[in-house]
């Protein structure tokens, strides 16, 4: 039996860092070589080429001709090109000029199949996003959604018919559980003050922009040390400079400039969450957070916005509190509820664990993506 034949397509490649690209990689990694024949083309720039992306070979069609607005049409014929050379059966679209690259690639080419992502709950609503997602309900275009929140808002803010989405949900990766808790930094190894490490850490891995919120975390940090003194709040996250100078701003107002540590971005952040006593994020839009799960895998007792899909990791009051968004007191009260009970902590992150690894696991995840691939070729 022929391999189906995927193409994996991403407009802009930043970092390996983000949800999205984590969630790219992944699939090009697992997805088995024996069922399926892998091609990987990112249509414009691949900005800062690391060593765990580039072992997958990518052909970045930006560097071949160019990424003006002049060769758009180059790259989008040459696209078109190596459908046909490789008989691609299914573009997976990974962002939504990738999107409506596939779509009209596939129709020059006369084959293939076009699956696009629903990643998120409608925070970006620009209005070049808005005319993709239209345009693409006139092109039989499928969806993969990484949560249950996110298909319904592709529906509510797209009218993106459910019935073309599929929900599934991003793995438990299990070499990102063996890089990083196998070999977790000690608190000691942390390049934080030495009384930090001394206290209780209140955790959140999330790059430093708007949409993360963490102006509400820093004003429930605010009344958390109003109750308790030994408390310091780790950032972790690649920043956007201008809004952490905002944040730091912020900060310097309420005179806690001490406790808010800011740890930057890191490959994995499995190695630092084991030194978090509370895991937290405060997000005001998120469809499905790969760092709340890795606070589950880690039995970590997880505070989320209820947002998104985070209500669907977290089972509030089971294997975490899930707490209105943009409501710093809200945020503060849980995280006092743990601090000020150890067994509670303990519970909690047990069960969060056996949750995640129960629903979440790679293996399950993973033979849902191929019988998805197999039913776009059937159907």
């Amino acid at each position: 039996m022929q391999p189906i034949r995927i193409l994996y397509l991403i407009d802009d490649l930043w970092s390996s860092r983000a949800g999205t690209e984590q969630h790219l990689l992944w699939l090009l990694k697992n997805v088995p070589d024996c069922e399926f024949d892998k091609h990987f083309v990112i249509f414009s720039t691949l900005w800062h080429p690391e060593p765990c992306i580039l072992e997958h070979q990518p052909l970045v069609l930006g560097k071949r001709y160019g990424i003006t607005y002049w060769s758009w049409l180059r790259r989008l014929f040459a696209l078109v090109r190596l459908i046909r050379e490789w008989k691609i059966d299914i573009i997976q679209a990974f962002s939504p000029m990738g999107e409506l690259v596939a779509m009209l690639a596939v129709r020059l080419s006369f084959r293939g199949r076009v699956v696009g992502n629903r990643r998120d709950c409608g925070y970006d609503r620009r209005l070049k996003y808005r005319v993709i997602n239209w345009l693409s309900r006139f092109f039989c275009t499928k969806y993969i959604a990484n949560s249950e929140a996110a298909r319904q808002a592709a529906f509510r803010n797209d009218q993106t018919p459910l019935e073309s989405i599929t929900v599934i949900r991003n793995p438990v990766a299990t070499n990102r559980i063996q890089e990083g808790l196998l070999a977790p930094l000690k608190r000691e190894e942390l390049p934080i003050p030495e009384n930090a490490r001394q206290g209780k850490i209140i955790g959140m891995v999330a790059s430093v922009r708007p949409i993360k919120d963490y102006a509400s975390l820093i004003r429930a940090a605010k009344i958390v040390l109003e109750k308790v003194t030994n408390v310091w709040f780790l950032c972790v996250g690649e920043p956007l400079e201008d809004h952490k100078k905002e944040l730091q701003h912020l900060v310097d107002e309420l005179g806690i400039s001490e406790r808010i540590l800011w740890y930057g971005g890191i490959d994995n952040p499995l190695t630092i969450i084991p030194n978090f006593d509370v895991a937290v994020l405060s997000s005001h839009s998120e469809s499905f957070s790969n760092s709340v799960l890795e606070y589950a895998v880690a039995e970590r007792p997880i505070v989320v916005s209820d947002v998104g899909g985070l209500g669907e990791i977290v089972e509030n009051n089971q294997t975490g509190f899930v707490v209105p968004p943009q409501n710093p007191q809200a945020l503060a009260d849980k995280i006092l509820c743990f601090l000020e009970n150890p067994e509670l902590r303990k519970t909690f992150g047990k069960r969060a664990k056996e949750n995640a690894l129960e629903k979440y696991n790679e293996k399950k995840i993973l033979e849902q993506y191929c019988n998805y691939y197999k039913w776009i070729i059937e159907s």
